[in-house]
């Protein structure tokens, strides 16, 4: 009978339960000391394969079964039984209590209810809720959420609704556009008992209700809806840092990024679109030396790809650019790495279309023909990455006429796959599937494929690849950013919010385009007040298809170089900072950014501030608003904090100035060993690395140093130098010990910060 639901264990081992009643399904797996799996389904529903979850080894293309528990360490709770009541009690202390009327789980912490699925009925076993699939459970009136991706507005997203699907969102609205570029169906809770993260496993366009919604016949409520035809869910337990390096580990290690990628990389729509395109990409390598400004890379639009005013993948225009690879060898020379944009659609008057239509390589329709959609320009077709051929094909593509050429990365671009139509079919690896129903998967396998081109190109080679959409199986691959912003202060501000939201969501190499990608060229405050933001982020790069046609580069507002140059000086001095923090990021699951309140249990902290942490170590504040000069940085309690050579005690607030003119300010922790790059900033300037010590008044820490060639994967056998480095601090003296596990020798010296007069002992 429908909201009346009677499970009975039919399954039972230590760490999996099975539940049946009539044809519905429930299945629970421990995974962890504090990490549980549920999934709901129904007796004949096929639960189509994750792209989202790798917690060992490689993904497969077919992708991995979604109630595969391989790579995870299983767990044995303690169970009780009454009646129809089963308690199980992990080992953090998190009581579960399941009612198998209904199949009704409820979460306790020190016997104060965490949260639990709404009674009488969270699931929607029998249609009672409509066709979907849903899950609803309770909510505090004051609880925060964090996550969900890149999600506008301010951080806490609770008492929101929200979309989880991928779109092209060209001009967004950073504060209230919805939905934007990715698919994550992650949150963080906080609540008056404690915090607990949820995830559903799914690929389906989904939505959350946190809060927007109220109904006078159940206590109140959030819930999760998806057009998946299951609910498969992850529960994680802890406080917000160790839920998320726990989604983190869960998702798959990030793709560790080369260090060049840490330094200013240029873009712009206009030099592509120009019929002199390579002029004026040369010209841009002349100036970059005249004005002495370092550059690493330049992610090259898709202009470069067009016949016409339409733009047509893995096409070289030979009017703009008459010799590829001679051009691409000139950017090399300079030190300076080309990432051409590719998209995963074909125009229909695309040279290669009739072609991939005749291999049946496209997205289908129910009677074999190509699915049709607008696209960019016009209609094309959709390549279809879960057909061997179509993706072997895209590797060849990327390969030949990318790679041959001398590049070694790739910006995978305009792949939110926007296909809606139900009838509209994926071949699935020979096992067809509603492509509307992967279309985040769709996206993975682009990068998969542009990434294994890469790999077999230069086996040497971290492979570099961006991508603007995608699931969190992405972060295993690419880099993201937070797609076309505009150019606004309440865009940066808000940017600012999507940054840290996509790293509280497992996203931790990001960034935006600096200074807005869709508007006007930005004001010589506006341009500045982004480059202080963007310096602390790891994403540093400036694009633009400005209005008028112009670019935004460093030199847009001449008369303010000076600034731009100390705001580019400060940033190649960080990059041994960045590069260190990329490291933890990939072996400990630390994100590089991240809310103050992600790391210090501290109530003064203002969770929607200004102020965030890059990496440990370094406290960031920034400017959003027009006209503003100064901010009130609030430092947490437990730690000291430098500014330059001048401590100040945690828990007091500082009245930061910061011009419009000139760089950004930051503070430094006290307990800390930060490296840096003293050399001369500049372009094509070599590396000086010097640790600089930020002592503690007596007492000790610790620190750890990682550094390798900057691209390879060799670190992994250990050519690397890995300092882990111990200080001892006294009133006379700050005493340095290091053993280097690694066996690359340190290139570099240490020092003490400055102003700080005790004596430098290393030993």
């Amino acid at each position: 009978m429908k909201f009346s639901y009677s499970f009975t264990p039919v399954n039972v081992s230590e760490s999996c339960r099975e539940y049946r009643c009539g044809k519905a399904n429930v299945r629970l797996d421990f995974l962890g000391e504090s990490l549980l799996r549920v999934c709901a389904y129904n007796d004949g529903e096929r639960l189509l394969n994750t792209y989202n979850v790798c917690p060992v080894g490689d993904m497969p293309r077919q992708g991995r079964k979604r109630l595969d528990t391989s790579g995870f360490e299983l767990f044995a709770p303690r169970v009780e039984t009454d009646g129809d009541t089963e308690v199980f009690t992990l080992r953090n202390g998190i009581e579960l209590r399941l009612d198998l009327n209904n199949f009704i789980l409820s979460y306790y912490a020190k016997n104060e209810r965490l949260f639990s699925d709404r009674a009488p009925l969270a699931y929607n076993f029998g249609g009672e809720f409509g066709r979907d699939a849903i899950h609803y459970i309770t909510r505090e009136a004051d609880e925060k959420i964090y996550g969900l991706g890149d999600k506008g507005g301010e951080l806490n997203k609770a008492g929101r609704a929200f979309k989880i699907e991928t779109v092209d969102t060209m001009g967004f609205n950073a504060k209230t556009s919805d939905p934007l570029y990715k698919h994550i169906p992650f949150y963080i809770c906080e609540n008056s008992v404690g915090c607990y993260g949820i995830f559903y496993d799914t690929s389906a366009t989904s939505a959350f209700n946190l809060g927007a919604e109220h109904n006078n016949y159940y206590e109140p409520y959030k819930y999760f809806q998806t057009e998946d035809n299951c609910i498969v869910y992850y529960v994680f337990f802890g406080t917000k840092l160790e839920i998320l390096k726990q989604f983190s580990r869960l998702a798959g290690k990030p793709a560790f990024p080369p260090k060049w990628s840490f330094d200013y990389c240029a873009s712009t729509m206009a030099y592509t679109d120009a019929p002199d395109s390579e002029v004026q990409m040369r010209a841009f390598v002349d100036k970059l030396k005249a004005l002495d400004i370092n550059c690493r890379g330049f992610y090259l639009s898709s202009g470069y790809t067009s016949i016409g005013e339409q733009r047509f993948v893995f096409n070289w225009n030979y009017d703009k650019f008459p010799n590829p690879k001679e051009f691409i060898e000139y950017y090399n020379s300079c030190g300076i790495n080309p990432i051409p944009n590719i998209k995963p659609a074909f125009l229909k008057n695309h040279p290669m279309y009739d072609m991939l239509s005749e291999k049946g390589w496209f997205v289908k329709n129910e009677d074999g023909t190509p699915f049709v959609t607008q696209f960019w320009d016009g209609l094309g077709s959709y390549l279809d990455f879960t057909n061997e051929g179509a993706f072997e094909f895209w590797k060849e593509q990327v390969a030949e006429k990318l790679l041959d050429n001398g590049i070694t990365c790739t910006w995978n671009d305009n792949n939110e796959f926007d296909i809606r139509d139900c009838a509209a079919v994926s071949d699935g690896f020979g096992c067809p599937v509603p492509a509307a129903r992967i279309r985040p998967d769709l996206t993975y396998l682009m990068d998969m494929a542009s990434y294994e081109a890469q790999i077999e190109a230069n086996p040497n080679l971290r492979p570099f690849l961006s991508t603007r959409s995608g699931n969190i199986g992405t972060r295993r691959l690419a880099q993201t950013w937070s797609g076309d912003n505009r150019t606004a202060f309440e865009d940066l501000r808000y940017c600012h919010f999507i940054g840290l939201t996509m790293s509280m969501s497992g996203l931790y190499f990001y960034g935006h385009d600096l200074g807005g990608f869709s508007g006007d060229l930005p004001s010589r405050e506006l341009l500045l007040r982004w480059l202080q933001h963007g310096l602390f982020e790891p994403r540093f790069t400036l694009h633009s298809w400005n209005t008028d046609g112009s670019s935004t580069m460093p030199w847009s507002h001449i008369d303010i170089l000076d600034s731009v140059k100390e705001i580019f000086a400060q940033r190649k001095r960080l990059i041994p900072y960045f590069y260190n923090c990329a490291y933890r990021a990939v072996r400990y699951d630390e994100p590089l950014n991240a809310p103050l309140f992600m790391y210090y249990d501290d109530d003064e902290i203002e969770p929607e501030g200004d102020s965030f942490m890059l990496g440990r170590d370094i406290l960031a504040a920034c400017i959003f608003d027009e006209g503003a000069e100064s901010t009130d940085v609030y430092l947490p309690r437990s730690e000291g904090w430098y500014l330059g050579e001048k401590l100040y005690g945690g828990g007091q607030t500082v009245t930061l100035n910061i011009p419009a003119r000139g760089g950004a300010k930051y503070f430094a922790k006290a307990g800390s060993v930060i490296p840096y790059d003293e050399g001369e900033a500049g372009f094509c300037k070599a590396e000086k690395t010097v640790l600089t010590v930020y002592p503690i008044k007596s007492g000790s820490f610790t620190a750890e140093y990682f550094d390798d060639d900057g691209e390879s994967f060799a670190y992994k056998n250990g050519k690397c130098t890995l300092l882990k480095i111990r200080v001892e601090c006294d009133d006379n003296t700050v005493a340095v010990r290091c053993n280097n596990e690694g066996e690359v020798p340190f290139d570099g010296h240490f020092k003490l910060v400055d102003g700080d007069g005790r004596k430098l002992i290393i030993e």
